[in-house]
């Protein structure tokens, strides 16, 4: 006799093949077809939606960054205003750089053309006005409180 080592095995279905069932594949393609038919656009949506609210958030800080600006821009207007202010030149003239009134021969009238400066003969008319008013109207800053002698003036 022959000990079972030796003896053949007899395997009954070793290779069993499964055939494809064609209907259940039809089946499982239409649901991935129809799921991503309602997925792609869900996603689409959802992007366009996430993509106007960081727009609406950057929207709102540029808002605001104008507002802001536009607050500074009021701000250096009103300063602005307040260092050309007219009386505050006499007063800075007089106090901290000693300028002081103007002797009348040391006044030469002069208008600008084309940037060419051209002395306007004739005498200088005395007026009302404060003497700094009178030396800004002519065109030229107050003389420095100790008169010199007359100067011309040169482009």
């Amino acid at each position: 006799m022959k000990s079972r080592a030796e003896r053949p095995r007899l395997q009954i279905n070793a290779r069993l093949v499964k055939e494809r069932d064609r209907a259940r594949a039809r089946e499982l393609r239409l649901l991935l077809l129809c799921g991503a038919a309602i997925v792609i656009p869900l996603l689409g949506y959802v992007r366009q939606r996430v993509e106007f609210i960081r727009l609406s958030y950057k929207v709102e800080r540029l808002s605001k960054e104008r507002q802001d600006l536009q607050e500074i821009n009021k701000q250096l207007t009103v300063e602005r205003s307040l260092l050309l202010s007219p009386d505050r030149i006499d007063k800075v003239a007089r106090r901290q750089l000693g300028l002081g009134d103007p002797v009348p021969e040391d006044v030469r009238r002069v208008r600008v053309i084309d940037g060419h400066i051209d002395e306007v003969t004739g005498p200088v008319a005395s007026a009302p006005d404060p003497p700094a008013r009178q030396a800004r109207a002519v065109g030229l800053a107050m003389a420095p409180a100790p008169p010199q002698a007359a100067r011309e003036v040169q482009p």
